[in-house]
């Protein structure tokens, strides 16, 4: 399988998909640095005016808590970023598998390695590269904000935090926040790594690339959509991966639950049963 996983590392490393879904996501990660650089400039504005008789915001100034692209709650990039993670993973290698069944690359990759290590080496570098891509961009973010934020403790009393103490890891958030930060985008790296895994279960029922590339966000924002209906939002990915946690009830045992079972689905439905074809 070393030759296989090889092989298909260096595709996805050479294919201008991965650089396109990390740009998308670095553009957005310096929009929201420009809003919040302007909003730290309006800020150092009115405390030079109002000092402390200002009550509110001006009693405590921005930090990396609340400016970074996890933890942001009302900028429009950080609502863009998390609703299009399904699509951001799974673009740099989503569309492979049905480009190669599409072009006949398949069967001649065939001829060469094992159907068992193909199809191995395909699940892991897809998993990979839905993790590397979310991990980049949500580290960038971090890394940029803390070349201008300070990074003060967060103070719940100043609601400029969304986190609340009830919420999974909330205590964290208010005693080590760069703890709760980096659990958090791990979390989001395995999460995003799932959903671009999910795209393989996909692209055994289609050859159009563009199913096989949206295919997973379709799944997830239907899903969504119906626990939402249920008041079952704590649930869904969709909800569950802002660290910011809109909805209470979030709880690590229903991420980890959740990740095991469609990591199963897809490893099951493309590696046990795709594997078998003769023919594509």
């Amino acid at each position: 399988m070393k030759v296989a996983l090889k092989l298909e590392l260096r595709r996805l490393f050479s294919s201008k998909e991965l650089y396109i879904a990390l740009a998308i996501g670095l553009a957005l990660v310096v929009w929201l640095f420009v809003h919040e650089v302007s909003e730290l400039s309006r800020f150092e504005e009115q405390y030079a005016i109002y000092g402390d008789k200002v009550s509110g915001y001006l009693y405590y100034p921005k930090t990396v808590f609340n400016s970074c692209i996890e933890l942001e709650y009302d900028a429009l990039p950080p609502i863009l970023l998390y609703l299009l993670f399904p699509i951001i993973a799974a673009f740099p290698y989503a569309s492979t598998y049905c480009k190669d069944k599409k072009t006949g690359y398949l069967k001649n990759l065939l001829v060469r390695i094992d159907r068992r290590d193909c199809s191995m080496a395909k699940y892991i570098v897809s998993f990979f590269s839905g993790f590397l891509v979310s991990g980049a961009i949500l580290l960038s973010s971090l890394m940029l904000t803390m070349l201008l934020f300070p990074m003060l403790t967060p103070e719940a009393v100043t609601q400029n935090y969304y986190v609340q103490s009830g919420n999974m890891w909330g205590n964290l958030f208010y005693t080590m926040p760069m703890v709760y930060t980096l659990l958090y985008i791990l979390v989001d790296m395995l999460w995003c790594g799932c959903m671009a895994s999910f795209t393989l279960l996909i692209s055994m029922f289609t050859r159009s690339a563009f199913l096989a590339v949206t295919g997973s966000f379709i799944v997830f924002e239907v899903l969504d959509y119906v626990l939402s209906l249920f008041s079952l939002s704590r649930f869904s990915p969709i909800t569950f991966l802002r660290p910011i946690q809109t909805t209470d009830g979030i709880s690590l045992g229903i991420i980890l639950t959740e990740f095991v079972i469609c990591m199963a689905v897809s490893f099951l439905g493309f590696y046990f049963l795709e594997r078998e074809k003769d023919v594509f």
